[in-house]
């Protein structure tokens, strides 16, 4: 599976916030995560319209996780829409079932998507947060990619 920059750095920043446990300017998490501020604006501005992320103005204000059992999951599909990992080899659409091994070859990449999806929505913002607390390990999310 590969995810995009903007996924990557989504997932970074969310970490981060959870971490912060209260509002963080754009700046600040910006210079925290090393994310182009320009950048990581837009990725919050989606992460927001998503419901995943909240802003407030003024000297206290900043961005904050709106609840603490976000997944990496969410914010893969918001930041880089309907995630799916196969289509059709032909380019969009449903993969085709004109055979038999067509059909049970099929049945194993849904399984694989499944599996992903399952795997990634079960990791929230908040343990891999609290993992980085425990281990020490900064960016753990890196490992996760």
């Amino acid at each position: 599976m590969k995810i995009s920059k903007k996924a990557y750095y989504g997932l970074r920043a969310t970490v981060s916030l959870a971490e912060a446990g209260g509002p963080v300017s754009a700046r600040e998490l910006a210079e925290r995560e090393r994310i182009p501020e320009d950048f990581l604006e837009k990725i919050l501005q989606k992460l927001r319209k998503a419901g995943i992320v909240e802003s407030t103005k003024g000297v206290e204000g900043g961005y904050a996780l709106t609840r603490k059992t976000v997944s990496a999951w969410d914010i893969l599909k918001a930041l880089d829409g309907p995630v799916r990992t196969f289509s059709s080899p032909g380019g969009k659409g449903t993969l085709p079932c004109d055979f038999p091994s067509h059909c049970q070859t099929n049945d194993v990449l849904r399984r694989l998507e499944d599996a992903i999806e399952k795997t990634l929505s079960g990791m929230t913002i908040e343990k891999l947060s609290n993992q980085n607390k425990e281990s020490g390990i900064k960016n753990i999310v890196s490992s996760v990619s």
